[in-house]
């Protein structure tokens, strides 16, 4: 009796170990479906697994398996379809939750505040340092109205404009309320805008001077007509005659930089000589010099430099801006020259209109070229000058391809340097027509 009790404890023991292994097989099993999302195939048959009473569990395991990847499918497209709206388009967008955590980030929003690192998972205000914005969405937070208001952000140190409107979102598989945020870049229109009314200022300004001398003269001369001696009346006349020269003189520099800015196809380059155009510049202004032998005006070329495509009359308005400004504000200058210098390196031709003047102070120097700019308003406004003629030289040579800069140093004189890009003969380039000999 023993015996035989024995083997069948022996057979029990075995039996339970083997349901024990095949229990632990299947956990495993059904622990691997889960993590991997995918339906667990069973090579027991359905007998067996409803015997030890798993039938149904693993049925309801392969269910919810399914479920779970249709519903994942379906986040992950719906997901690719926000990425692809919303990554593409030019304005930041963020969505953060109640307590502006950033959910979503669109590749503007990380290229503008921060490149080469993920947004998703931090603070809002650790992305975006702005106060204004603070404020925007604070008064956001207490109304519910979708508004939109103009922030500015800190970048850097750098300040950028933008427009930011909000609105309230579904997010997440839950649809928890979150926070919609766009961010419109406005900064570009907000430099423009001061530019704008900036030069609107000035040119008020400049006109108003000329205009308020020619009307007083004007009134005098109508109001005291039959009073006035001879020498008042011509004395009146002439103030008003050089007042409008000089309004006119602004008026057409006005337009010459509203064209240029707005017309980039105002250059023309032909290929021509250089040397050629500096020697007529040179001929041109001899006879302001020829009463005072104490001052030249000299042309250094250098031989290496071959005809090549440049703007004729607008290099030829660069080089009368300069030597212009040469008489007007360094009268008592004794050396003028007119330098070009090939830069085969750099495929370059390095030109300057260099002075031995009294100089322009450090102070003023990095500003001569902004418009209406002077180192000395009085004096420039005596003699003529808008205060455009540096800008606009700037504007041509720019659209040339090249730059401009001034080196200066009070009591040694100023050298005002432009570069034009060598390009000597490409095909889609005409050629200046050769000077015909003259019957």
């Amino acid at each position: 009796m023993i015996p035989l009790l024995g083997s069948l404890l022996a057979i029990l023991v075995v039996a339970f170990s083997a349901y024990v292994l095949k229990t632990r097989r299947l956990v495993g099993d059904l622990e691997d479906a889960v993590r991997r999302r995918r339906r667990l195939m069973l090579i027991q048959s359905g007998a067996i697994l409803a015997k030890i009473g798993w039938g149904g569990l693993v049925r309801e395991t392969n269910e919810l398996i399914e479920e779970s990847n249709l519903r994942f499918a379906e986040s992950s497209d719906s997901n690719q379809q926000v990425d692809a709206t919303l990554g593409s388009i030019q304005e930041a967008v963020l969505i953060f939750d109640g307590d502006r955590v950033v959910q979503y980030a669109n590749q503007s929003a990380e290229r503008l505040f921060q490149p080469g690192r993920r947004i998703k998972g931090m603070r809002l205000e650790s992305v975006l340092r702005s106060t204004s914005l603070l404020e925007f969405l604070d008064a956001y937070e207490a109304n519910k109205v979708a508004v939109m208001d103009q922030i500015t952000v800190d970048r850097r140190g750098e300040k950028l404009w933008f427009e930011a409107s909000c609105s309230e979102v579904r997010a997440g598989p839950e649809g928890a309320k979150a926070t919609l945020l766009v961010l419109h870049d406005i900064t570009r229109l907000k430099s423009l805008e001061m530019i704008r009314r900036d030069f609107v200022a000035n040119v008020s300004h400049e006109l108003r001077t000329p205009l308020t001398i020619i009307k007083g003269f004007a009134e005098t001369l109508v109001e005291d007509n039959e009073s006035l001696p001879q020498e008042s009346r011509a004395r009146f006349l002439d103030k008003i005659l050089n007042n409008a020269h000089r309004l006119h003189v602004l008026v057409e520099d006005l337009l010459t930089l509203s064209r240029l800015e707005s017309k980039p196809d105002q250059i023309e380059p032909v290929v021509q000589s250089l040397e050629v155009l500096l020697n007529d510049i040179q001929e041109n202004y001899r006879g302001r010099i020829e009463d005072d032998a104490r001052q030249s005006i000299l042309v250094e070329f250098d031989e290496r430099i071959g005809e090549f495509a440049f703007d004729r009359f607008r290099i030829n308005q660069v080089l009368d801006n300069l030597v212009e400004n040469v008489f007007r504000y360094a009268p008592e200058f004794t050396r003028l020259r007119l330098i070009a210098k090939l830069n085969a390196e750099e495929g370059i031709v390095e030109c300057a209109v260099a002075d031995d003047g009294p100089g322009i102070p450090a102070k003023d120097l990095p500003h001569v070229f902004e418009r209406f700019y002077r180192v000395d308003k009085g004096r420039s406004r005596e003699r003529g000058g808008t205060g455009l003629g540096l800008s606009i030289t700037k504007h041509i040579i720019l659209l040339h391809g090249g730059d401009v800069y001034a080196q200066s140093e009070a009591g040694k004189g100023t050298t005002i340097h432009f570069s034009l890009p060598y390009r000597q003969a490409p095909a889609e380039l005409q050629r200046a027509p050769a000077a015909q000999p003259v019957a």
